[in-house]
């Protein structure tokens, strides 16, 4: 696969899609085809462990203002915080394989890939050493190799006050901090978003070189 590819990444509400609509419209004025694609954590194979984990309790749900919060607390487990990253992998691969054979050459633009896919996993097993292992380093190889990767760093505050959906998220801080540590292992270029909405495109828009 020879396609250019713009991968920003980072945890939920760290203002992924809105930068991602900067580089669209960067494209869009340039007249390049792109394709968006939003691939995270697909259930095909792993389906009846989910359900497994539902029933059982190691997955919870509550209702907190009229909205939905789910966690998957898959670490009370070896049995499953063994198995269930194993099938996220067969899962993912069984997706991306099907959306790889509808491209063409036109420019792809990732706003969920496998980093998160590996990084709810990391949280989920809570395994922050899941990206060492041969299983974690599957999920990076996914990655096409010419990928433009961005992490957006943004402090959990800020995260909490812009969606609506982490505001009682248990697991935000844990989330982030695993983006730094994939950040940190995988050395890859971090953006500081915590900053005026405008400064922090410009730095996109260079250092993605869009």
């Amino acid at each position: 696969m020879n396609n250019l590819v713009y991968y920003i990444t980072g945890p939920d509400g760290s203002g992924k899609t809105s930068y991602l609509k900067e580089i669209i419209t960067c494209l869009n004025n340039s007249k390049k085809k792109y394709k968006h694609i939003w691939l995270r954590s697909p259930k095909i194979t792993s389906k009846p462990l989910m359900l497994y984990c539902r029933i059982v309790g190691l997955t919870k749900y509550k209702v907190i203002d009229g909205v939905k919060y789910g966690k998957h607390e898959f670490y009370r487990s070896k049995f499953v915080s063994w198995l269930f990253p194993i099938l996220q992998l067969i899962d993912f691969k069984i997706k991306w394989s099907l959306i790889k054979k509808k491209l063409n050459d036109e420019i792809l633009l990732f706003d969920r890939f496998a980093l998160d896919t590996l990084a709810d996993l990391m949280v989920d097993t809570s395994n922050f050493q899941l990206h060492k292992t041969r299983l974690g380093k599957s999920f990076i190889k996914l990655i096409p190799p010419q990928t433009k990767i961005l992490v957006l760093d943004t402090d959990e505050s800020i995260i909490r006050s812009r969606k609506i959906d982490t505001l009682f998220d248990e697991h935000l801080s844990t989330k982030i901090n695993i983006y730094k540590i994939l950040s940190r292992d995988l050395s890859l270029t971090v953006i500081n978003n915590n900053k005026e909405f405008e400064l922090v495109k410009t730095e996109v828009i260079e250092k993605s070189g869009v």
